[in-house]
């Protein structure tokens, strides 16, 4: 009886570890940023290959969280993945696809003025990349936009930064946002 027991509960955890596992993969996964090659002015939204869906008229403003990404076989983090996202009037994603969003990505470290409060520092790294669908915004769906340590000049003794981030939409507007506590550092 104890080893049907036991079985039973090997088989119910490989289960729960296969079904985790399925919602851990990504279409697309994250995208490089690349440094600035071009300018805002002549960068263009495109249309992706898919049926183009969603109704930018919805989106009020615009929303960035950052986490540290690691993507390489090292021990370290590679750098930090930025998951900029389109929001309505209730702070709710506005859900797109079919598109290729231009994001132009600039990552400052941080300093204190002379009453003592947190300002922008030193530009650490200014670049570009692109979302191709509104899931590219939430840190828990994949995707995402790739910004490697490598490609930062960050101050000796910073830790944390802000990024700034301004989304390109198909009807020619634009919408940015800061995230106060991206990791500048592995």
């Amino acid at each position: 009886m104890q080893t049907k027991t036991n079985l039973v509960i090997l088989l119910t955890l490989f289960v729960i570890t296969l079904a985790i596992s399925a919602g851990c993969t990504s279409e697309t996964g994250p995208t490089q940023a690349s440094p600035n090659q071009e300018s805002p002015n002549q960068m263009s939204t495109t249309q992706a290959s898919t049926v183009p869906q969603g109704d930018f008229s919805q989106v009020t403003h615009a929303d960035v969280m950052t986490k540290q990404g690691h993507w390489t076989s090292g021990a370290d983090a590679d750098g930090i993945i930025v998951y900029p996202a389109l929001e309505d009037v209730k702070g709710a994603d506005v859900t797109w696809s079919g598109y290729t969003l231009p994001v132009d990505i600039q990552i400052y470290s941080t300093k204190f003025d002379s009453s003592y409060n947190e300002v922008k520092g030193q530009l650490v790294y200014q670049g570009s990349g692109t979302i191709s669908s509104w899931q590219d915004g939430n840190m828990f769906m994949g995707g995402g936009i790739q910004v490697p340590y490598s490609s930062m000049k960050v101050p000796a003794g910073q830790s944390y930064g802000w990024t700034y981030v301004t989304v390109h939409t198909p009807d020619g507007k634009t919408y940015s946002a800061v995230d106060k506590l991206t990791s500048l550092t592995p």
